[in-house]
């Protein structure tokens, strides 16, 4: 029963939820969403607009109109039966009314009503009906109006000018109203970007330098709470700064403390005879230097390397020749004229490492590089051992050691991976850990274009 709860939620979740549907379909930035704000009013103010001048405005003038028309009509038929001079009415009607007149005597309407069921015949139709009693027939064309009347004298036929049931209002208020809401909106618009602008610098700039890019100058504009997130951020990276340099001050000091008692130690052990205790101890001190120079190449981090274009080809086929000549068996698939931006050093470390790693327990390694759209990823697969699922996140932590599916060469303080992902997060990319078809592990390191 739950799971048929679970099933028919997700079923009726668009039907009960239309706006979840309808968010697919909404602008995903800031100015597209901006501008629906905009537009949104606009429409409905054109919408409540129209439909009170069209249903109230646009019905009263035509009704005027079609009263002025029928009156006029009405008018020349009550002369027409009063009076028998037919050239003087005509003569009248043309010069006051604008009204075009022919009497057929001893005829007949052929056709009664409205030549047409549409709103525009209805309206002159309702007031002949009311001004006339005689039988009527009326016609349109695109520039005249034609009305035939049945008179006692014959039939009256009217032509006059279609303008007369005209209004110039309807279109002039579209026009001035359509147009003033799209120089409004494009003025809105134009402000509406200027006020997003500084936010989308400010993504930038944080972007940049959590790619370890601390070139990028940044300058707070825009609106208030802009202003505030942009010295939010100059703050927080000044702090990082401040870390980052304590941390490598730290690290000098940590370097010059450790190394000198290391060197005594190598200076007396040179001086003992050569024993087996000899011989374990220079192990052992040699053991400590690998370990304190590990532990601060993994401190160290980006330091102040400076980001540079190059050849990824040129850099893999470089980090990968000593391992070669070593024994180590290792295939490069790569676009030769694929440029990308790292530090080199940083990152040149990172594929040491990671083919070190490999180098202890595989023979056969290969590289791979994809480019999609948003980033580019070098997929490397070894015939190793492999890495369990469950410890795939914790080969990561520093100083971890996988004793019982890897044997550690003296020396090895489980830096090696933790290196490679620091190295990588630096650039503003991420490295993951999946099982490889050739049998061992996968490294995936994905780094944006």
């Amino acid at each position: 029963m739950p799971r048929l709860g679970v099933f028919l939620q997700k079923r009726l979740n668009p039907y009960l939820r239309p706006w979840q549907f309808l968010k697919r379909f909404f602008p995903r930035s800031l100015f597209g969403r901006s501008l629906i704000i905009l537009v949104t009013p606009l429409i409905c103010v054109q919408v409540v607009l129209g439909y009170i001048f069209f249903d109230r405005h646009t019905e009263t003038i035509l009704r005027l109109l079609s009263n002025t028309i029928a009156g006029d009509v009405a008018l020349v038929l009550n002369w027409i039966e009063e009076d028998n001079d037919f050239k003087r009415i005509h003569d009248l009607a043309q010069k006051n009314l604008s009204l075009h007149l022919i009497l057929e005597p001893n005829s007949t309407l052929q056709k009664t009503g409205l030549h047409r069921q549409t709103w525009l015949y209805q309206f002159l139709g309702t007031a002949l009906d009311q001004k006339l009693k005689s039988p009527y027939y009326v016609r349109m064309d695109s520039n005249f109006i034609y009305v035939s009347l049945l008179s006692s004298k014959g039939v009256l036929k009217v032509t006059l000018s279609r303008k007369r049931l005209f209004s110039r209002t309807t279109p002039l208020v579209l026009i001035w109203t359509t147009g003033s809401a799209l120089f409004l909106f494009g003025i809105a618009s134009l402000f509406m970007r200027n006020q997003i602008r500084p936010i989308g610098r400010l993504a930038q700039a944080a972007e940049s330098f959590g790619k370890g890019d601390d070139t990028v100058s940044f300058k707070p504009e825009g609106a208030t709470e802009v202003r505030q997130a942009g010295f939010a951020f100059q703050l927080m990276r000044e702090r990082l700064r401040r870390q980052l340099s304590d941390r490598l001050e730290m690290l000098a000091g940590v370097s010059h403390d450790l190394r000198t008692p290391l060197t005594r130690m190598k200076l007396q052990l040179a001086l003992m005879p050569n024993t087996a205790d000899r011989q374990a101890l220079e192990q052992d001190v040699q053991a400590m230097q690998e370990m304190v120079q590990g532990f601060l190449t993994y401190a160290r981090g980006a330091g102040e390397e400076e980001s540079k274009t190059l050849n990824l080809a040129a850099i893999l086929q470089e980090v990968v020749q000593p391992f070669s000549k070593a024994g180590l068996l290792v295939t490069v698939d790569c676009p030769q004229a694929l440029m990308v931006t790292v530090k080199p050093g940083l990152f040149n470390r990172c594929l040491v490492n990671l083919l070190s790693n490999a180098k202890r327990y595989a023979q056969k390694v290969v590289i791979q590089v994809q480019v999609t759209h948003h980033h580019w990823q070098i997929v490397m697969d070894d015939d190793g051992p492999g890495i369990p699922f469950q410890e795939r996140e914790n080969v990561f932590r520093p100083f971890y050691r996988l004793d019982s599916a890897r044997t550690l060469d003296k020396g090895s303080v489980g830096l090696g991976l933790s290196i490679a992902r620091d190295a990588i997060r630096s650039h503003g990319g991420q490295i993951y850990l999946r099982s490889s078809p050739m049998g061992g592990v996968r490294m995936v390191l994905q780094m944006p274009l």
